[in-house]
């Protein structure tokens, strides 16, 4: 059993009731249906939401069956049950995972300090010509207008020594052989990850996973102690669906949800739906104009089943409200 197979049974382990392989491949994958968005917040697997966005369905279909030859699950018309649970718990093992927040941001981040450490190393070496190690223009736009605004306050070699500071910091408490072997400056390319983790003597989905619990650590610090590499995240709202952006375009403007109706032609149902998603992805987006602290605080501090379990115990919340409540507490979306 790899780890690719680990990380597929703590999804499924996550859930109180059977899920069908539909709603589990959203779930993997990070495709934020209402329901997969709704649903990990609601069973707190927000973490592990979206960890393989790369992983084929026909790759997982395949994983679920050898799994089931093996009589490791089983598969029915109810959905997927576990039948052996595995014997190393995965988040024990990657702790600092959290998919949904950093979802559709860790391969944009990754390719922008690939690139940031090639110019870096390339103006030590006084190399002025060489091919960028990512070729995305839009990547290269970014990390061109990032070192720009660095050097509005100091020069390239200051800002090249604070860099390398702010990585010896972050390998002090992470693991850079997973890191440095991929960076590529003078006459050095970078190594691919499957190269290192040969190297390592890893299986790829160990690699793979190492990576990104250790990206993943990074992110969660780096607004607060790591202020020139958090220059080259993206921003959340990439971690948006591209409808539910242009709700939050919109909603940037002050335009109402009764005008985004009629502007988008789309299902009030629908337009709920992105606000849901747009406050279990952008940090500190006030939902008080639905639903106040309160019942925020209250819903987060029981354990629930369902959403009509909630309704029963809060009957004057609609399930907007319900479903408001259950993303905004984790990510601090109320407003005093």
């Amino acid at each position: 059993m790899d780890y690719l197979d680990r990380y597929l049974l703590e999804v499924i382990a996550s859930f109180p009731m059977k899920r069908k392989p539909a709603f589990l491949y959203a779930v993997v994958t990070g495709k934020r249906t209402g329901q997969a968005v709704q649903d990990s917040h609601l069973f707190g697997v927000t973490r592990l939401f979206g960890c393989a966005p790369m992983l084929k369905s026909e790759t997982f279909d395949a994983r679920l069956a050898s799994m089931m030859e093996r009589d490791i699950l089983s598969i029915t018309e109810d959905g997927v049950e576990i039948r052996v649970k595995a014997d190393i718990p995965f988040v024990a093992r990657f702790p600092y995972l959290d998919g949904f927040a950093f979802q559709n941001r860790t391969d944009l981040f990754f390719e922008r300090l690939l690139l940031a450490v090639q110019v870096f190393s390339n103006f030590k070496h006084e190399r002025k010509h060489y091919l960028p190690i990512v070729r995305d223009d839009v990547t290269q736009l970014a990390v061109k207008f990032w070192l720009a605004d660095m050097m509005k306050s100091k020069s390239k070699e200051m800002a090249r020594r604070d860099f390398y500071k702010e990585l010896e910091k972050w390998f002090l408490d992470g693991e850079p052989r997973f890191y440095v072997p991929r960076f590529s400056g003078g006459d050095y390319i970078g190594k691919t990850g499957l190269q290192v983790a040969n190297e390592l003597d890893l299986a790829p989905w160990e690699y793979y996973f190492e990576w990104l619990n250790g990206l993943h650590q990074l992110f969660a610090k780096l607004d607060t102690e790591f202020p020139i590499l958090n220059g080259l995240m993206p921003d959340s709202q990439l971690g948006l669906t591209a409808s539910a952006q242009k709700t939050w375009q919109l909603w940037q403007q002050n335009v109402s949800m009764e005008k985004m109706i009629n502007l988008r032609r789309l299902k009030l149902s629908t337009i709920q739906d992105h606000i849901v998603e747009i406050a279990a992805t952008i940090p500190n987006f006030s939902v008080d104009a639905w639903i106040n602290e309160a019942a925020v605080i209250s819903i987060s501090e029981q354990q629930w089943i369902s959403l009509k379990d909630i309704k029963q115990a809060f009957p004057n919340l609609d399930y907007f409200q319900i479903r408001l409540a259950l993303v905004a507490k984790r990510r601090g979306a109320i407003c005093s």
